[in-house]
């Protein structure tokens, strides 16, 4: 087979995994009173609505597990090894959600049982989009490694919005029956998908910059102990993907029910914007790969972090009223940042971290950072909103972007360049010899 034609299938494999994993926690949030309904005790609506909330933030809490024996294993065994074996659980557990029994049925049983598929789906998706980024990058043109992995990125969007709008297909075509049990079907999508993405990932090659490791003898034997000794690239990492956690997932698992509950938006507005919105952040994922391929990847980086400095609380202000026009204004205006901060941060990521390490370093920071910020973004908006009023998860976006852009100005540097990006590498290498 010629190598253009296996080229021709990395950006797909690796786009449907992570695509299926947006998708999945996309589904979840919005379904999520529904879920509450399905699953817990209906004594207190708002105690179940935390409830499903919860068991939304704890599938984060196994990610950075997941992160480290994952990506442990993409550094010691391979890329390709990672992306297969983390699809096929997230397969399984997908779909058994859609088969899972009722509160009213088993009682107590049902939410710990929906806790474990919920914690199979963290374990999974620990290394599912660092491993996939990890695996693009060393496969793409040394110029071109902003707009492909830019792609990767766009597929969180794509998965997200195909999640509302089958969401949305099922809620028209019967209310009723989605409130009962058509909502089940869209887990049981998200399976399929998933099952798809193991058939496209395990046509795939390993990458040439592993199989040169492993031919040199030069594969990590503790990836996990390199990761921490080299603590000033994590910090930098962890960083970024902190204030990406709190973007994505206010935008993802948190806004739908806050547009819903505290704004006065009907479900079908919220998912009919829902899904433009995230095509549009898809859509700009593109552009911000180019510029920075062209112009660097910390411009891309520091304007999306402005962004959101400026952009979080008016966003918030904008989230009441039960008008698509709106609701699409208050939901663009964080899928800016969103897009920006992606690309800016997964590109300088895999490229900072030397490739020893590289699975195993992007995977703990980014889910590190999105256990401690993504996984509570949405029951902690809802308790900020309680507390302090509607606009408090706006400003907590906020104040996490201006520390996150003093970071990325002082202290992270540029690698568009190969040479600058070898020699960040080569120093790193030479922290862990």
């Amino acid at each position: 087979m010629s190598g253009p034609l296996k080229r021709s299938r990395v950006l797909p494999a690796a786009m449907v995994g992570h695509g299926v994993e947006s998708y999945d926690f996309v589904v979840y949030g919005a379904s999520a009173t529904i879920i509450a309904k399905h699953f817990f005790p209906a004594g207190d609506p708002t105690l179940a609505i935390l409830s499903s909330l919860a068991v939304y933030g704890l599938a984060f809490v196994v990610r950075p597990l997941g992160a480290a024996i994952f990506g442990s294993i993409g550094d010691r065994l391979g890329r390709r090894t990672a992306l297969s074996t983390v699809v096929l659980i997230m397969a399984i557990s997908t779909a058994a959600i859609a088969v899972l029994p009722t509160y009213g049925s088993v009682g107590v049983l049902a939410p710990v049982l929906l806790l474990i598929c919920r914690l199979a789906q963290g374990i999974s998706m620990g290394a599912e989009y660092t491993s996939a980024a990890s695996y693009v990058m060393e496969q793409a043109p040394p110029g071109r490694r902003g707009t492909w992995l830019s792609a990767v990125g766009s597929a969180t969007y794509v998965g997200s919005a195909l999640a509302s709008f089958v969401l949305l297909a099922l809620r028209l075509i019967s209310k009723s029956a989605y409130q009962d049990w058509s909502w089940r079907l869209a887990f049981l999508a998200g399976g399929l998908m998933a099952l798809v993405g193991l058939y496209m990932r395990l046509k795939l090659d390993e990458t040439q910059t592993f199989q040169e490791l492993e031919s040199a003898g030069e594969t990590a034997l503790r990836p996990i102990r390199d990761t921490f000794r080299n603590w000033r690239v994590f910090l930098l990492l962890f960083t970024m993907f902190a204030l990406l956690a709190v973007v994505v997932h206010n935008l993802l698992g948190y806004l739908p029910t806050y547009l819903t509950t505290t704004g006065g938006v009907s479900a079908d507005t919220v998912l009919v914007s829902s899904g433009v919105a995230l095509l549009v952040c898809a859509v700009l994922c593109l552009p911000a790969g180019i510029a920075a391929d062209r112009v660097g990847r910390k411009p891309v980086l520091v304007v999306g972090v402005a962004v959101a400095i400026v952009g979080s609380l008016p966003a918030y202000l904008m989230a009441s009223g039960d008008t698509l026009a709106s609701t699409l204004a208050t939901q663009i205006i964080l899928v800016i940042p969103a897009a920006l901060v992606t690309v800016g941060s997964t590109v300088v990521a895999v490229e900072l971290v030397t490739a020893r390490i590289r699975a195993t370093s992007t995977a703990l920071a980014y889910n590190v950072a999105y256990a401690i910020f993504g996984g509570t973004a949405p029951i902690l908006g809802a308790l900020l909103t309680g507390w302090f009023g509607r606009l408090a998860p706006g400003g907590y976006i906020t104040a996490l972007a201006v520390v996150a852009l003093v970071v990325v100005v002082v202290a992270l540097p540029e690698t568009r360049t190969p040479e600058r990006a070898a020699d960040e590498a080569r120093a790193a290498d030479e922290v862990l010899r």
